[in-house]
């Protein structure tokens, strides 16, 4: 058997392991190969130029697991995986129809999706720049308390708008998150046709790959519910990284020492690093929570705790309620003069009249004063107390009397997005 190494081109160009060699055309010419970039379980990916000169990324869906290339051409290791291969193109082509559809600052784009030598192939932006694995060591600024407040709250965004369109990215990690030249962040090579697969078939399972540190413990068992909570912790993942200095345990091994009732390997954030905003490193900490019900649900969620949105929304929640209640006061009251001036008692509206006690007649003009003096004083959360009855009135002055924080974070963007996505 000829082993690929040693298969040569056309051109006279020797194949090296099951990459395309560098000036294979594609698409009819219209894609030229330069150089290969990566691989993964799933696909194999190239720098290349289009029919107009400019940069392009390539992706090719090429399941190692069960596939490998004679010349240019992708063949099958076993004819038994026919219906594998083609579930696995099927599934490669709708993710590029998905991420097609979507057009962000922060998401690379998809421009075109095409069949060739056997498999499928999807032509993407080139991001020219570094990503955040490489700039760990070559540009620390990346790694400040300032840059990763701004870098959070931008990925975030780019997140929400992923989620809200239906799609995981499932592969979030330092080395899949680009900074272009300008600086901005772009999310690249997601991987929502993988986890399609792993629910496919068994040998399919085996083109699903994760990564040790950022993968969250639902990664590693085919069929697990993965949900936007999912890509939170890879997000997260990253950020600790970036933080801390190395990404945290591999969350396989952590769950693995909880159910053998040993202590969970992980350190959080908090308390650790004072530099860094509080809020940010303790939303850090909960979204690396092992088990998706105790972090936080989405990356809205998460956008709203750390730029202090959440807190906003409960303080404007709780004015009008107090607004509210001023407004059913003053109608109470408003009832009340009306009852008098017609000498008609309120309680008559209700049911049968029952006969005042000159108790009742020195309490209802107390009450009525008391209500109006805290409709005056803008109380109106008081004047309710004072409306309600014994037990009632004292547990509503205890809940009053406790105050309210509202804490917000300022942060400053570099960058020109649209913070409404």
């Amino acid at each position: 058997m000829t082993h690929l190494s040693n298969i040569h081109l056309p051109d006279g160009t020797r194949a090296v392991g099951d990459e395309l060699a560098p000036g294979t055309e594609l698409c009819s010419g219209q894609y030229l190969v330069e150089k290969y970039l990566n691989c993964g379980g799933f696909g194999i990916t190239y720098l290349a130029r289009d029919s107009l000169g400019r940069k392009v990324v390539i992706k090719e869906c090429f399941p190692n697991a069960i596939c490998c290339r004679a010349g240019e051409h992708v063949r099958l290791r076993s004819q038994s995986y026919e219906v594998d291969f083609d579930r696995a193109v099927d599934l490669f082509q709708k993710e590029a129809r998905a991420l097609a559809a979507l057009e962000h600052p922060n998401i690379v784009g998809v421009h075109q999706i095409f069949q060739a030598n056997g498999t499928a192939y999807m032509a993407l932006d080139f991001v020219e720049g570094t990503d955040l694995l490489d700039m760990l060591d070559t540009h620390p600024e990346v790694r400040s308390p300032a840059a990763l407040q701004e870098l959070s709250v931008i990925l975030l965004q780019a997140l929400i708008y992923v989620h809200d369109n239906g799609i995981l990215h499932r592969d979030i990690s330092p080395d899949n998150i680009l900074l272009d030249t300008a600086g901005t962040p772009v999310l690249i090579d997601f991987g929502a046709a993988r986890q399609g697969a792993t629910q496919a078939s068994r040998i399919l399972s085996r083109v699903y790959t994760v990564k040790d540190g950022y993968s969250p413990q639902e990664f590693y068992f085919a069929g697990s519910a993965q949900s936007p909570a999912s890509d939170l912790y890879a997000l997260a993942a990253t950020f600790y990284h970036l933080i801390d200095g190395s990404p945290p345990p591999n969350s396989s091994l952590r769950l693995a020492a909880v159910a053998e009732d040993r202590p969970d390997p992980f350190t959080p954030l908090s308390g650790r690093f004072p530099a860094f905003d509080a809020v940010l490193l303790g939303s850090i900490d909960r979204c690396l929570s092992l088990f998706a019900k105790d972090r936080l649900p989405n990356a809205r969620a998460w956008l709203d705790e750390i730029t202090g949105v959440a807190t906003t929304r409960d303080e404007q929640a709780a004015a009008q309620g107090e607004r509210d209640i001023g407004q059913q006061i003053a109608r109470l009251v408003a009832e009340n003069h009306r009852a008098i001036a017609e000498g008609t008692p309120q309680d008559t509206q209700r049911g049968p009249q029952k006969e005042r006690t000159s108790a009742d007649a020195t309490a209802g003009p107390d009450l009525e004063e008391r209500a109006y003096w805290a409709i005056l004083n803008d109380d109106a959360a008081l004047a309710a107390a004072e409306a309600m009855p014994g037990d009632t009135q004292r547990r509503q002055r205890r809940r009053t009397g406790l105050g309210r924080m509202l804490s917000w974070v300022s942060w400053a963007p570099r960058h020109s997005i649209d913070h409404n996505v």
